[in-house]
């Protein structure tokens, strides 16, 4: 199985509920070392692979250009099943690269962006975030990648490919489709229909859709993962979504002496702290871009990494951050491992000299997890005192 995601936690969120169930899962991080993965295969491929094309930021034209580019890479690998991860809030160039490479594949378009365990459904055709329309969100307001307003239907067939609705619990039409989804159940349907003929289907959706056909694959998840073993965190926040700003303010609320190291201040120096959380701050005179962002606080975060593997554990909050971590660290491909919480994905780069299981690292889209997600992982490291 493939996966085409146009950002790195969209990669990782697809990929994980496969690794939780037992199939071995890589996950590219980008374009340049999957050419050298594909050139040089010493070893066996994963049973799924997700290629990060970090597209999601481009114009439409050009993301459609790349996204296709991936598949030209890939298609020789002739994998069981396409599955093209979308953001379930509609950010990035969805309609583009959804067109293309369904009208490259000649498949039947599935598409399927709910994700009910995250408050993401969909009904005729529109997107709801925890029961408000998407156009009423806060992500309506994204600042970098603000979603369309239209219904799914209405916005795909403004681009020459008309969708039939399908409701929850119908049988998949012969055509191009958007499925309501309210509940996992209703799309577990959909996967199992897919599944039954996966050669006539290009599957576009998110983590609901990718979980259901993961379910339907490999079963129930296996062990959960503890963090037990763990000693040290950093919680490395570049997300700029209100989820992230609640789930800081819940975490500082109570953990009142925490560190707190703010990536774009003026004082750069040694960091000592075995824990903390790094946060973007910095002045409010002074604003920065997004990538600018990113690096600081991915250069912040490495230089303060022990000399010694193991022992500390990073979490990595935003794609953009996550991304600018791996390309210090080197690491063009991660092992995904699976999921500690919904959204929230275990990885071990793989980088050299050193190998695969060191600085382990999980990684969360801005937007996912309630407000006590933060607490909740310093706690499984640091147990909060009562």
């Amino acid at each position: 199985m493939v996966i085409l995601a146009d950002d790195l936690t969209g990669a990782l969120d697809a990929s994980a509920p496969f690794a939780s169930r037992g199939a071995t899962t890589r996950a590219v991080v980008d374009l340049i070392r999957l050419v050298d993965l594909l050139d040089n295969r010493h070893e066996a491929l994963p049973e799924v692979l997700a290629v990060n094309t970090e597209s999601r930021h481009l114009p439409a034209e050009q993301a459609a250009a790349r996204v296709l580019h991936t598949l030209d890479l890939l298609e020789p690998l002739a994998p069981n099943l396409w599955f093209k991860k979308i953001d379930s809030t509609l950010r990035g160039q969805v309609v583009a690269e959804s067109v293309a490479v369904r009208r490259r594949l000649g498949r039947r378009l599935l598409l399927a962006p709910a994700v009910p365990a995250q408050g993401r459904t969909t009904h005729h055709a529109e997107v709801y975030v925890h029961g408000e329309p998407l156009r009423h969100s806060s992500f309506a307001t994204d600042a970098r990648s603000r979603p369309p307003t239209e219904a799914l239907d209405v916005l795909f067939a403004t681009h020459g490919l008309p969708l039939a609705q399908l409701a929850p619990g119908l049988k998949l039409p012969t055509g191009d489709c958007v499925a309501d989804a309210e509940s996992d159940r209703d799309l577990q349907h959909l996967a199992t229909q897919l599944l039954a003929a996966p050669v006539d289907c290009l599957a576009v959706g998110a983590a609901g859709l990718a979980t259901a056909i993961a379910q339907c694959l490999y079963g129930s998840p296996q062990s959960s993962i503890c963090l037990g073993e763990y000693q040290e965190v950093w919680l490395v926040v570049g997300s700029r979504s209100p989820q992230s700003r609640r789930q800081i303010a819940c975490l500082r609320d109570t953990i009142s002496d925490m560190p707190v190291i703010e990536a774009m201040s003026d004082v750069i120096g040694t960091e000592t702290h075995d824990s903390a959380l790094l946060i973007p701050g910095g002045s409010a005179e002074v604003t920065w871009c997004a990538e600018a962002v990113a690096q600081r606080l991915a250069a912040r975060f490495v230089a303060s990494l022990p000399s010694a593997p193991g022992r500390r554990l990073g979490f990595l909050t935003g794609g953009d951050t996550a991304m600018a971590v791996l390309q210090r660290l080197a690491a063009g491909v991660v092992e995904v491992v699976g999921e500690w919480a919904p959204g929230v994905v275990l990885v071990y780069p793989k980088y050299q000299p050193k190998g695969w299981q060191e600085w382990p690292l999980l990684t969360k889209a801005g937007g996912f997890g309630d407000d006590r997600l933060l607490l909740d992982l310093w706690s499984a490291v640091h147990p909060v005192s009562k």
